[in-house]
Parts: C-alpha cells; sequence; structure tokens
C-alpha cells in the first residue's frame, strides 16, 4: 500500500515538473513572440518606469520615425522631454493609472527633443507590470500641426460668420434641409435663438414665412443652379418689421453629392427710407430752387425796375415817393427771404444759438400784434386773449417773437376778412404756457395739415413766400422746450397752437 502511494507521488510529480516545463516553454515562447512582434513595429516602443524614466527602446524603428528620442536611455526623465508642466503632470497621472488599473490609455504630448526640434507625439501605453508600461509613441507633428491649422482656421471663419451685420444661414439639402449655420444676425431678426434652429429640419420653420417664400426660393436655386436675389418684407414674433435682400446660392460637392443652400439677409429698410429721404430731399430741393427763383425775382424785378424809373427825370415827386415805398417793401421782403433761409440752414446744423433771459410774454405778444398790424394785407381784425396782464418768462425773446409773428403773417395772408386771435392759456398741470393763433380764412385741407411743418411745404403755390416759416417756427418751438401742431378739431378756419415749459415759479 505504501509503495503504490508511493509511486503515485512520483507520477504527480513527473506530470507536475512536465507541465511547468510546458509552462515556462510557453511562457518563453510567448515572450519571444511578443518581441517579435514589437520588433516589427515601425512606430519606437518605449519601456517607462512608473516614476516617468525612459528606460529603453524595445524595438529598431526606420530611419523615418528616427525623430524621436533614442539615446540617453536608462536617464531620460519625462519631465524633462515634455514641453509643458501641465502636459508632464498629464502625462504621470495617466501612467498612473495604466499601473493601477491594468487598462491601456492613450494621449497626445509635445515633447522637445536634443535635436531641439518641438514634436507632437501620441502615445499609447500599455501595462506590463506592476512597476513598468510599455509605451508606443508615434510623431504625429506634420498631422497634429494640420489639425491645429485647421480647427484655428475654422474657428476664425466661424467667428466672421457669427459676427456678420448679415443674417447667414446654411443648410443640408441631402439631410431635408437640416440647418447647420444660423449667425447671431439670423437670430436677431428672426427673434429665434440659433440652438433653437441649428440641427433641426427647413419644415420645422416653415411657418416664418408662410407664403412659401423659403420652398420656392430654394428650388428656384437648385433648378437654375445659379445665385438668386429677393426683396422681401418680413415681420418677425414681436412684430419688428424689416426689408430684406435675400441672395441665395447652392454649394455643391463631390459632383453634385453633397448640397448646401447658404442664404444671407441683409436689412436694407434704413438703407431704403435713406433713399426715400434723399429723393424727398432731392424733390425739396428741386422745389425750393424753383420756388426761390420765382420769389427772389419778383421782389428784385421791382428793386431794379423801379431804381431804373427814378433814374429817369420825367416822374413826378409823388410819382417818385411811390416808386421808393415800393422798393422799400421789396426790398424788406428780399431781407425776409433770404433770413429765412439763413435761419433754417442755422438751425438744421446746430449752429445757431439761443439766448435766454427773463421777458413779460403779455408784451412780447403784443409788440408781435403790433408788427403783424403795421405790415398786413388783410382787413381782418386783429384780436388778443390774455388771463392775466403780465407774465415774466425766461426764454429767447426775439425767437418767440419770431414765432408769434410767423404764425400772425401767415394768418393774415389767408384771411383777407374776418378776425385773427393771438390767445395765451396757462396749463398749470403741465406746468406750461399755450399760446394759439386762430383765424376765420379758409383753413387748411385734411391732406395738407400733417405736412404744413416741412420745409418748403406752402397751402397755395401761388402765395408769396418760400414755405419756410412754419418749418422755422417749429424748429425754434422745439429748441426752446415745447411742442406745435395745427388743432384739427377747429372747423372755423386755421388755428395753431404751441407751447412753452414754465417753471415752477412762473407757474405760480
Amino acid at each position: 500500500m505504501l509503495v503504490s502511494l508511493f509511486g503515485e507521488i512520483q507520477v504527480f510529480l513527473l506530470l507536475s515538473i512536465i507541465f511547468v516545463g510546458f509552462l515556462y516553454w510557453i511562457n518563453r515562447k510567448y515572450k519571444s513572440f511578443n518581441k517579435q512582434i514589437i520588433k516589427a513595429i515601425d512606430i519606437p516602443v518605449y519601456l517607462i518606469s512608473k516614476q516617468g524614466i525612459v528606460l529603453k527602446l524595445l524595438n529598431e524603428p526606420t530611419e523615418k520615425t528616427n525623430l524621436l528620442p533614442l539615446n540617453n536611455l536608462g536617464k531620460l526623465d519625462l519631465r524633462n522631454l515634455v514641453i509643458d508642466a501641465k502636459e508632464y503632470q498629464k502625462h504621470i497621472a495617466l501612467l498612473q493609472k495604466v499601473l493601477e488599473t491594468r487598462v491601456s490609455a492613450s494621449l497626445i504630448v509635445k515633447i522637445k527633443v536634443e535635436s531641439g526640434k518641438e514634436l507632437y507625439v501620441s502615445v499609447r501605453m500599455v501595462y506590463l507590470n506592476r512597476e513598468r508600461v510599455i509605451a508606443f509613441a508615434r510623431n504625429i507633428t506634420e498631422s497634429e500641426t494640420q489639425r491645429q491649422e485647421n480647427e484655428k482656421y475654422r474657428y476664425f471663419l466661424e467667428s466672421i460668420l457669427e459676427n456678420l451685420p448679415i443674417a447667414t444661414t446654411v443648410k443640408d439639402k441631402n439631410k431635408k434641409g437640416l440647418y447647420l449655420i444660423w449667425n447671431k444676425k439670423a437670430s436677431e431678426m428672426i427673434g429665434i435663438p440659433a440652438e433653437k434652429i441649428v440641427g433641426h429640419h427647413e419644415s420645422e420653420f416653415n411657418h416664418l414665412m408662410p407664403d412659401n417664400f423659403i420652398r420656392e426660393t430654394d428650388k428656384q436655386v437648385i433648378e437654375t443652379g445659379l445665385p438668386q436675389s429677393y426683396i422681401k418684407h418680413f415681420s418677425n414674433s414681436k412684430g419688428q418689421k424689416y426689408t430684406l435682400s435675400f441672395h441665395k446660392t447652392l454649394v455643391s460637392y463631390n459632383k453634385g453629392q453633397e448640397r448646401w443652400i447658404v442664404s444671407s439677409a441683409l436689412d436694407i429698410t434704413e438703407l431704403l427710407e435713406a433713399k426715400e429721404k434723399a429723393e424727398e430731399s432731392n424733390k425739396l430741393k428741386s422745389a425750393f430752387l424753383a420756388n426761390m427763383s420765382h420769389e427772389i425775382r419778383t421782389p428784385l424785378n421791382a428793386i431794379v425796375g423801379f431804381s431804373s424809373v427814378l433814374v429817369s427825370d420825367d416822374s413826378s415827386p409823388a410819382e417818385k415817393a411811390q416808386y421808393c415805398d415800393i422798393i422799400q417793401k421789396n426790398s424788406d421782403l428780399l431781407l425776409h427771404l433770404i433770413n429765412d433761409i439763413l435761419d433754417i440752414s442755422r438751425m438744421e446744423s446746430g449752429r445757431i444759438k439761443f439766448v435766454w433771459e427773463e421777458c413779460d410774454v403779455v408784451e412780447l405778444c403784443q409788440t408781435a400784434l403790433s408788427t403783424a398790424e403795421y405790415g398786413r394785407k388783410t382787413s381782418a381784425l386783429f384780436l388778443f386773449e390774455t388771463p392775466v396782464a403780465s407774465l415774466v418768462i425766461k426764454t429767447d425773446a426775439q425767437r418767440l417773437k419770431q414765432v408769434l409773428i410767423n404764425l400772425l403773417s401767415n394768418a393774415a395772408k389767408f384771411t383777407p376778412s374776418g378776425s385773427i386771435k393771438l390767445a395765451i392759456a396757462i396749463d398749470k398741470q403741465h406746468q406750461q404756457l399755450e399760446l394759439s393763433v386762430s383765424d376765420t380764412g379758409c383753413g387748411i385741407p385734411s391732406d395738407k395739415s400733417d405736412r404744413v411743418f416741412e420745409r418748403f411745404e406752402k397751402l397755395n403755390e401761388y402765395s408769396q413766400g418760400t414755405g419756410l416759416g412754419l418749418a422755422i417756427s417749429r424748429l425754434i418751438v422745439e429748441n426752446l422746450g415745447g411742442k406745435i401742431w395745427v388743432d384739427k378739431d377747429y372747423t372755423e378756419g386755421a388755428r395753431f397752437v404751441f407751447t412753452h415749459p414754465l417753471t415752477k415759479k412762473e407757474k405760480e
């Protein structure tokens, strides 16, 4: 029995020796096989300790990849190899993680080799044992530099596109009109942020243009293959109105296999308004030149004509006195025309100064009435209505008087008979003085009541005057801090009203 047990132990030991030998042989074969694989790899494969020391190069890469460090191995510290300190810390942390988890990991790091060159290296670390890892290092300097350049160039283009003052969108027609780009200006105009549109299909936003504008114009661009331009009036969800100049073009790649529609929309609302204003200004200029040529020629002809008559000795003293009176009146008219032109020019350019001083507005109104009555060409009765005998305010007396005379003279021109009334009222609630000039004349047509304060606007094209009086009056009143308007509810003729602010002391 003992002999039999001894024999079994011998057999077991023999089998164990054979198995261990086989395992040893397999292990050697495996290691040899691994070494052959590593040596066959055409990129440097390093052995690195857990302290970050490059111990050994495990293969012999070709000359083409021989830019990576191959010398001073066994002492080469990654700290001296990796350029950036943060990158070094990241590298060491990853190395420790591989040793702890035994899971391979990769990173891209920038190193500086002995030759002084700076290289980008892609490193793949593989667990070997508790003290070491195998690092596969591939020089990717060229591709990484190109990637960074492409990224910088893309960022540059995206920044330009995002900050363009033109609404710009791009959608992929191969993916059912998937929006790829929607810049800041497009978001402002439409009133929808880019994150709610980019990555969505155009069908979700067709309601923004209910007349099928987007689909129809896209169809034209695709069918013709040519850029298309359109003018479109558009109102967004916030009620803002735009006039847009649309431009659409089809961009294709790979022989038309991939297609994108690039749309741009320029807000030309202000441009069109400026154009209309320029055209209106041009019409006003033409009207001004035509009006001035007539208005200036008339008094000049009278002055020149009667001056020539005065030179001759054929006229009697009474006739000469009459001629002198005509010359004087036409000279005054000519001076008034020139002063009006200079006044409105200086006011609109902001070159006129207002002199603020205390004056009695009641007395000022009486003076204006006397001046208007003296030069009147009407039989209408001039009236004055005031709630106080005296009211001292701080204003530019000359300019305020100019407004009153303009309004009174204008009323006299269109009121051959009846009455013209200048009235003062005190609005204590709004702390302002309200002055009005009303007449019983022909009144103001409803289609012109909103335009009477515009330059060169005349109720009667055949009446004498430049059409600047009311425009000048409006500028003066606004500079004095008030407002001027036509009373549309007044039916007996015409009534102009303007305000002048009062201080608390003046109101009391």
